[in-house]
């Protein structure tokens, strides 16, 4: 069922939701124009921003690529350097500090021993051999054993 213009009749229950229908896809057309407009500008920003972004980054390696980096070779030698000259001296002064504590040890002893002479105290040694000797006498006084006696004068005289 056409009419003159060859469009197509639509009964009338149907009609009321074909024209709610097509408002509805004009809407969402409208709406979708509005979406892709925006997201054309979107994208457009992007690009600007991402060409930006590239002259930066191609001025940055430029002045990079400029840059004397001799330097940099240079501080480096110098840290090396000094670095190893540190170790040098640090070594030089242990050296030194062993050296002086071992002095001091020594000038120690020399006073404790000056001071023990003075004093009239017995040294290490001395009570260690004291030490020894008492315990040969202590132990031939436990087995029974009697120290050799020596006469005495008057016994000598009396006719030994």
């Amino acid at each position: 069922m056409a009419d003159k213009h060859g469009n197509m009749k639509v009964p009338e229950f149907l009609r009321e939701p074909l024209d709610a229908a097509q408002l509805r896809l004009a809407e969402f057309e409208e709406e979708a124009q509005r979406v892709y407009s925006e997201a054309q500008r979107v994208l457009k920003d992007l690009v600007e921003k991402g060409r930006e972004s590239r002259k930066d980054v191609a001025e940055l390696v430029q002045r990079l690529s400029k840059q004397d980096w001799k330097g940099v070779d240079e501080l480096k030698g110098r840290v090396s350097k000094l670095r190893d000259q540190g170790l040098s001296r640090a070594h030089e002064l242990r050296g030194r500090a062993e050296s002086f504590r071992a002095e001091a040890m020594e000038r120690l002893e020399d006073l404790q021993t000056k001071a023990v002479a003075f004093l009239g105290v017995a040294t290490r040694s001395e009570v260690e051999e004291l030490s020894r000797e008492l315990e040969k006498l202590a132990s031939r006084l436990e087995k029974g054993d009697k120290p050799a006696r020596r006469k005495s004068p008057k016994r000598r005289a009396a006719g030994a």
